[in-house]
């Protein structure tokens, strides 16, 4: 009887089926873009350390471009 009172104080769905609110809706989009202008920033950075320094040569061979050995 006690856990009827209390869910019918709190207002919550015994399913559990509640919306998450405008206030965390909110909070979740803004985290989502934020993460979203991370990962672009990085994928940005990561590209121009990929270039090589100004008066770096510029076609020293990598240890990566070598073929594989057999």
């Amino acid at each position: 009887m006690l856990d009827l009172a209390v869910i019918a104080a709190q207002e919550i769905d015994p399913k559990g089926n509640q919306s998450i609110g405008w206030l965390a809706g909110l909070y979740t989009l803004g985290l989502c873009i934020v993460v979203g202008l991370l990962l672009w920033s990085f994928t940005k950075m990561a590209k121009k350390a990929r270039q090589p320094w100004e008066g770096e040569d510029q076609d020293v061979q990598r240890p990566e471009d070598d073929p594989p050995a057999r």
